[in-house]
């Protein structure tokens, strides 16, 4: 897997900053982005995050957004 340009360190600190933004202001709206990020950032990093942390991150969020549809 090649890098894409322009996307080092600096981009993936940046990215995951803004996930954690998001997270802390609870904007449900923008769920979806941070489920997108952790995905990407688990099949670049396997290693990074326990599976079982990886799935419960994830099914959280999915179960919020879902929510926030409903309501």
């Amino acid at each position: 897997m090649t890098t894409p340009p322009g996307a080092g360190p600096a981009t993936l600190r940046f990215a995951a900053a803004a996930c954690w933004q998001v997270l802390r202001r609870r904007s449900v709206e923008h769920f979806p982005r941070v489920l997108e990020f952790l995905r990407s950032l688990r099949a670049a990093a396997p290693g990074l995050v326990r599976y079982r942390h990886h799935e419960r991150l994830c099914m959280g969020l999915k179960a919020k957004s879902a929510l926030f549809l409903i309501q």
